[in-house]
């Protein structure tokens, strides 16, 4: 069951994972009142039905204690998420180093261009299954390609996106250029 299938039913009574029989069952009639289709008009019948589904399967030491497992399942599964997403910073040093490595490769061995994965995996600083990630995306950009032999190498794309990442603007490399010929220039007498 994907996240987006999964229904927290503790969310559709609004209650803690804790919470006791007791308050399943008094918080589940407060809602019911409340949200029932015939106390008011505007009452949405599929919001009341998660509500009635949720309250059977807590209110049933059996299927609550198989629900929970599913629901402990589920917020591993977001906990990654956010994991993943807290790491996305950290991903742009990694493919960078990746990269590099693939271009110190070709630049070192032009004529034998590429690094087998195995390879690629003891130098870079990520476990394999974020490696994975990292060369899809070079795929995808067209920076990387496999050659006849199978294995890995920078294309010419991968060269100039290092390249102008090492390279400062062409306005701030102006700066700095004129700023040196001011300094190196004779002072007049």
């Amino acid at each position: 069951m994907t996240i987006r299938d999964f229904v927290d039913y503790y969310e559709v009574l609004e209650i803690s994972p804790n919470a006791s029989e007791a308050t399943i069952e008094r918080v589940f009639r407060y809602l019911a009142k409340k949200n029932h289709p015939d106390a008011s008009p505007s009452a949405d019948v599929g919001v009341f039905t998660r509500m009635v589904e949720a309250f059977e399967t807590l209110r049933d030491p059996k299927a609550r204690a198989a629900y929970d497992i599913e629901h402990e399942r589920q917020q591993q599964a977001k906990g990654e998420i956010v994991e993943g997403a807290n790491a996305a910073s950290d991903d742009c040093m990694v493919r960078y180093k990746v990269l590099t490595i693939l271009y110190s490769q070709r630049r070192r061995d032009y004529k034998k261009p590429g690094i087998g994965i195995g390879t690629l995996e003891d130098l870079a600083p990520c476990p394999p299954e974020v490696l994975q990630f990292h060369l899809w995306y070079f795929r995808e950009k067209g920076w990387m390609a496999r050659e006849q032999s199978g294995q890995i190498a920078i294309t010419a794309a991968g060269i100039d996106h290092v390249e102008s990442m090492n390279q400062p603007s062409a306005s701030n490399q102006l700066k700095l250029e004129n700023r040196s010929a001011r300094m190196t220039a004779p002072t007049p007498v």
